[in-house]
């Protein structure tokens, strides 16, 4: 099974997180990230990775993009 990761971008006064998610496939990564951004008062976006590749992100301000 892959690992994705759930990179939390901040804004200037947060510290950046990453958790690895309990998904398993790109779809539910995704779906994982926007749940997890929305628990991190300062996010404003959280960025999937697997492998080195960014799968996608979710932004705050808006909802996916690719």
């Amino acid at each position: 099974m892959p690992t994705y990761f759930c990179f939390i971008e901040r804004d200037l006064l947060g510290t950046p997180h990453m958790e690895a998610l309990d998904a398993e496939t790109p779809e539910q990564a995704m779906l994982q990230a926007e749940a997890l951004l929305r628990t991190h008062a300062s996010g404003i976006a959280a960025h999937v990775i697997l492998n080195e590749r960014r799968i996608g992100s979710v932004r705050a301000d808006s909802r996916r993009e690719a």
